[in-house]
C-alpha cells in the first residue's frame, strides 16, 4: 500500500515535470505579458527609458504597471535572455502552484470536503484550469501576488506574523490585495490588519536603498499618476474588460474599437450612456456589493473563513476596475473550496452552468467567434455563477448551524 502511493506520487511528479519543461519551452518561444516586465526593467537599469508611463514598454497598452520593488526583485530575469528567464519564471510559477495545492490540502477542514466526491473536485479543476493555462502563458505577474496573498490567508492562525509579511508583500506589488484588509478588520484580525499594512509601508520605502529616497518617492507618485488614471478614468481600456465595470461599459456605452490596437471586437452595446454616467454607476454598485459583503463576513465571522476567503476572490474579480482574462487565475481558492458544497444540488448546478461558459470560450472555432464570447462577458458570467453558488453554500451552511 505505501509502496504504491510513492509510486503513483513519483508518477505524478515526474508528469507534472514533462508538462512544466514543455509549457517552458512554448513560453520562451513566444513570451507575452513577461516581454514588457524583461523590456521595460533592462531599460530603468541601463537608464534608457522611463520606468512609467506609455514608453516604458514596448507600447501602448504594453506598459509597465508594477511599483519600484517589482523592478528590484525582477533585476535577476532582467540579466538573462529574454525566452531563458521566461522560461524559469514559468517554471517558478508550477513550483509554487504545486506547493499551494499542498498546503491547501494538509490545511483544509476535514468536514468542508466531508460530503465532496472525486467528481465535485474534477468538475472545479476544469473550471479552472483553463485561467490557470493563461495565465501561466501570458508570463504575467499576477499569480504570484496571488500566491502570497493565498499565503497570508492560509497561515493567519497558525502563523499570523508569516500571514501578514505575506499579505504585506503582495500589497506592496499590486494594489488589488488591500481587497482583504477591511475583511480580515470585520472578522477582527486587529493583530494581523496592522502587521500586514506595516510590512506594506516598509517593503514600498525598501527600494529607496537603490533609487534613494526622493527618488522612490517620485517613481511611486509616477506610478500612482498613471495607475489612478488607467484604473479611475472614465473612459473603458481596449481590451474586453470581464469585471463588472466592463460589462456595463460596453452594454451601456459606445466603445469604438478602430482606434485600439485591435479593431476586430464587434460592438454590443444596447444603450448609448455617458461613460461617466456608467462609471458612477458602476461605483455605486461595487461600493454596496462590497459593504453587504462585510456585513456578512462580519456575521460569520467566527466560521473558518473558507467559504468567506472563497466569496471575497470572487467579488475581486468582479468589482474591481479592470480584469482580463488571465487574471480570473484568482478564483482558484473558490474554486477548490466549493467542491466541499457540491452535494446542494443548486450549487452544483451553478457550478455547471460555469464550467461550460469557461469552456466555451477556448473550444469555439475561429478568432471572430471567441472574440465576440469574450466582448459578450462569457467569463464574467462564468464569475458571476461562481460568487452565487459560493454565497449560496454560506447560506446553507448557516441555516446548518442555525
Amino acid at each position: 500500500m505505501f509502496g504504491d502511493s510513492r509510486f503513483k506520487a513519483g508518477l505524478a511528479i515526474c508528469g507534472i515535470a514533462v508538462v512544466g519543461v514543455l509549457f517552458a519551452y512554448h513560453v520562451s518561444q513566444q513570451p507575452m505579458d513577461f516581454r514588457v516586465y524583461h523590456y521595460g526593467a533592462r531599460g530603468v537599469f541601463d537608464g534608457t527609458r522611463p520606468v512609467y508611463g506609455p514608453t516604458s514598454g514596448i507600447g501602448w497598452p504594453m506598459h509597465y504597471r508594477y511599483p519600484p520593488l517589482f523592478l528590484l526583485l525582477f533585476a535577476p530575469f532582467a540579466t538573462l535572455p529574454l525566452g531563458l528567464a521566461a522560461a524559469v519564471w514559468l517554471l517558478a510559477k508550477i513550483g509554487i502552484l504545486v506547493c499551494l495545492l499542498h498546503a491547501i490540502q494538509k490545511r483544509v477542514p476535514k468536514h468542508t470536503f466531508s460530503s465532496s466526491t472525486r467528481y465535485a473536485h474534477l468538475i472545479s479543476a476544469v473550471f479552472i484550469a483553463p485561467y490557470i493555462v493563461e495565465e501561466f502563458r501570458y508570463g504575467n505577474a499576477q499569480f504570484f501576488v496571488l500566491a502570497l496573498t493565498l499565503a497570508g490567508l492560509l497561515f493567519l492562525r497558525e502563523r499570523p506574523a508569516a500571514a501578514a509579511a505575506s499579505l504585506g508583500f503582495a500589497i506592496s506589488l499590486k494594489v488589488w490585495p488591500l481587497f482583504f484588509i477591511p475583511y480580515l478588520a470585520v472578522r477582527r484580525e486587529w493583530k494581523t490588519v496592522a502587521q500586514t499594512l506595516a510590512f506594506a509601508i516598509f517593503l514600498s520605502l525598501l527600494p529607496s536603498l537603490y533609487f534613494g529616497l526622493s527618488g522612490n518617492f517620485d517613481l511611486l507618485k509616477q506610478w500612482y499618476a498613471q495607475e489612478s488614471q488607467t484604473q479611475l478614468g472614465k473612459s473603458e481600456i481596449w481590451f474586453p474588460n470581464q469585471s463588472l465595470r466592463g460589462v456595463l461599459m460596453r452594454y451601456l456605452t459606445i466603445i469604438d474599437y478602430s482606434q485600439v490596437p485591435d479593431s476586430n471586437y464587434a460592438a454590443v452595446n444596447i444603450a448609448a450612456m455617458d461613460p461617466a454616467r456608467v462609471r458612477l454607476l458602476w461605483m455605486i454598485a461595487a461600493g454596496a456589493i462590497y459593504a453587504g459583503f462585510l456585513l456578512l463576513a462580519y456575521k460569520r465571522r467566527k466560521s473558518n473563513g473558507w467559504l468567506d476567503h472563497g466569496l471575497a476572490f470572487c467579488l475581486l474579480a468582479l468589482l474591481e476596475p479592470f480584469t482580463q482574462k488571465y487574471a480570473l487565475v484568482i478564483l482558484l481558492w473558490p474554486a477548490i473550496v466549493i467542491a466541499g458544497s457540491m452535494n446542494n444540488r443548486a450549487v452544483r448546478m451553478l457550478m455547471y452552468c460555469a464550467t461550460v461558459l469557461v469552456l466555451i470560450q477556448p473550444l469555439v472555432p475561429g478568432a471572430t467567434a471567441q472574440r465576440l464570447l469574450h466582448v459578450l462577458g462569457l467569463d464574467f458570467g462564468a464569475a458571476l455563477l461562481l460568487t452565487i453558488a459560493l454565497a449560496a453554500a454560506s447560506l446553507n451552511v448557516d441555516r446548518k448551524i442555525c
